[in-house]
């Protein structure tokens, strides 16, 4: 199973050292989440915890809100700081976007890091944060099926073009792109996001129990089955709610997941900590976990 490690919420300052210890203890990869902005005020309908707010603005620190660096600027400022870990958002907010301009922000990433991003993509829980940038909630899911396509298109690099429902792409070609297809991995759980993931690389699971993890993967595989996509590579990421325990691990891998990641250090309640205390954190999670693990 590969192992990454959150740097959500970590302070902007203190980024690249966590990633270079990443790289040294043998972590995958790192993930980092996305958003744009904080709307000042929102509904409480974040899908994820019982009260509906997102772990990003806990009700006992209302003045607090992490970082959220520019998902493809991150990941090119940290590729060039190390030579081997991966760099995925977890996941990011596609249909808030332009498609033509995802591409090219992402191909560029992925060619100054010598192909280790992954396009780790979902249909966004917050409607204010669409408004702000006049992106329409309600068809989000349909426009991130084109948005997808387009930018597989504008990745190989030649001339292509694309008319869909909401999009119309013209002959165009984009360049610099990378040596090899950048894999895309959809999150959410419902039909339509399962059947979405089922014809990506890979499906992002946030915060389930195994319990719920047992109701989906099935769901999802009968998705590929159905889509013809079952006999190709194919990652699975999940992060249990209850921690990433080695029993618990054990049953996620049955399960077919392989990949997962420990949580981001406000994620247990501490929102700023010194890079020393990092270290020490992910040193321990490297000794009792990836290594016992594998």
């Amino acid at each position: 199973m590969q192992f990454w490690q959150s740097v959500h919420g970590v302070e902007p300052d203190q980024v690249i050292d966590v990633a270079r210890f990443a790289e040294e203890l043998g972590y995958t990869g790192i993930t980092f989440g996305d958003h744009l902005v904080k709307p000042t005020v929102y509904e409480d309908n974040y899908i994820y915890s019982d009260d509906g707010r997102p772990p990003w603005d806990p009700k006992e620190l209302e003045d607090w809100t992490p970082p959220y660096p520019d998902a493809w600027v991150l990941s090119a400022v940290l590729s060039q700081a190390t030579q081997r870990i991966r760099f995925m958002p977890y996941v990011y907010v596609l249909p808030l976007r332009d498609p033509v301009m995802v591409a090219k922000q992402l191909a560029t990433a992925a060619f100054y890091s010598d192909n280790r991003v992954i396009l780790g993509v979902g249909a966004g829980w917050l409607p204010e944060e669409f408004e702000m940038v006049s992106a329409d909630w309600h068809n989000r899911g349909r426009r991130m099926d084109e948005m997808l396509e387009i930018i597989e298109l504008l990745m190989e690099g030649r001339d292509v073009a694309f008319q869909g429902r909401h999009y119309d792409l013209p002959p165009s070609r984009m360049r610099p792109v990378p040596t090899r297809p950048v894999p895309v991995m959809v999150g959410g759980h419902s039909d339509a996001a399962l059947r979405r993931a089922a014809r990506a690389d890979g499906w992002l699971g946030l915060d389930y129990e195994v319990e719920e993890l047992e109701r989906l993967l099935p769901k999802l595989e009968a998705y590929r089955r159905e889509l013809g996509t079952f006999n190709k590579p194919y990652e699975i990421f999940a992060v249990s709610k209850c921690g990433p325990d080695l029993r618990t691990l054990e049953r996620m891998a049955e399960l077919g997941v392989t990949m997962t990641q420990d949580y981001a250090w406000f994620y247990k309640g501490e929102p700023y900590s010194t890079l020393e205390h990092k270290r020490q954190t992910m040193e321990s999670f490297a000794e009792h976990t990836i290594e016992a693990f594998s």
